[in-house]
């Protein structure tokens, strides 16, 4: 498993995620790496955009028509 340190925190910015931590129950590094874990699970809109993209290329726009933007997003929320 790979280690990354952070230095140069800002104290208001150690005390929001102490704080956080500790109501969660868990140290600060569980409460960070859990953070990372979740973040890193979501895609950023410039890899949204590439799948938009691919889709498009590979489905033409018939595979965007079928289902709503709301349907759209809502799979890909619940699939998170």
């Amino acid at each position: 498993m790979a280690t990354i340190q952070i230095r140069n925190v800002p104290e208001g910015t150690h005390r929001v995620y102490q704080t956080r931590a500790a109501a969660a129950g868990m140290s600060v590094q569980e409460y960070l790496l859990a953070e990372l874990e979740r973040n890193a699970a979501l895609r950023t809109p410039a890899e949204l955009v590439a799948e938009t993209e691919g889709r498009l290329r590979a489905e033409g726009p018939e595979g965007f028509a079928q289902n709503a933007a709301g349907q759209i997003v809502r799979a890909d929320r619940a699939s998170h």
